[in-house]
């Protein structure tokens, strides 16, 4: 290998050192702010989905153990989630935690390229039909044109967990939705938020409020050779299986919710 070659070995390893250095905690004064907005109300909801096109991908070479590119990505997205303190399976919400990992998420020292964008949109109780539109609208360009409705599928256990998780009579359930998608022989790694206001009403449990939403995505194109060359440190993390990955949110046992102010 050539000096530059060395040098370049040297701070990718540097970079995916510095980025999985565990996020700190405030201190104790401002654990306490943070303790009052979590306390007033919050839960969240998560739930993850792999789709794919069935797009060849390169040889894993030395991480050939894991099987498939996309549990290489499911192990990173774990150690985002490990480093960050957050818990995908928990419906506590802990304002630190949730916003350390999507920093982690978006410095992720194996993306080719980040970008990140939101979209306002209005739903009610009736209706959930545009906040629905304005995820799929987000997602599109990551996604295979077949692949919506099993993210669309995700999002509604989501959708269940929330208006089932028991809190105040006014809630705010944030919500994230997690995507690996193969398309075009590349491999997505995608985040999708919002934060919905609920209210519990006696007999029917928690439904949504009419209100304004802001959909936030993130997302990140998988760096295939430096992931190979970074081999020996991915195989050192608590390597997780693209099912595992799916299967360890809070939603993930749930049915879909079936309300019809999903099509309106």
């Amino acid at each position: 290998m050539t000096e530059l070659g060395e040098a370049q070995k040297h701070q990718e390893a540097l970079e995916v050192a510095l980025w999985e250095a565990p996020s700190p905690r405030p201190e104790a004064s401002a654990r306490y702010e943070v303790a009052a907005v979590d306390a007033d109300g919050n839960d969240q909801a998560v739930g993850n989905k792999a789709v794919g096109d069935g797009s060849l991908l390169p040889d894993l070479g030395p991480l050939s153990s894991f099987g498939t590119w996309e549990s290489v990505a499911a192990t990173i997205m774990h150690k985002t989630a490990t480093i960050s303190d957050f818990n995908p399976e928990s419906e506590v919400f802990d304002a630190v935690s949730w916003n350390n990992y999507l920093h982690k998420f978006s410095t992720m020292p194996f993306f080719l390229s980040y970008t990140s964008d939101n979209r306002e949109t209005n739903i009610s109780s009736l209706s959930l039909e545009k906040g629905v539109n304005a995820v799929e609208d987000l997602l599109k360009n990551i996604l295979a044109p077949t692949a919506w409705e099993g993210v669309l599928t995700s999002i509604k256990k989501i959708g269940q967990l929330a208006m089932e998780s028991e809190g105040k009579t006014q809630k705010q359930s944030n919500q994230q939705t997690g995507v690996l998608s193969r398309r075009s022989s590349q491999l997505y790694l995608g985040v999708a938020r919002t934060a919905v206001a609920m209210q519990y009403k006696s007999g029917k449990g928690y439904e949504q409020l009419e209100q304004s939403i802001v959909v936030r995505r993130g997302y990140g194109v998988l760096d295939f050779d430096k992931c190979k060359r970074s081999a020996s440190k991915l195989l050192e993390w608590d390597g997780k299986n693209v099912d595992e990955w799916e299967k360890g949110t809070g939603s993930s046992h749930k049915q879909p919710n079936q309300s019809p102010a999903w099509g309106k």
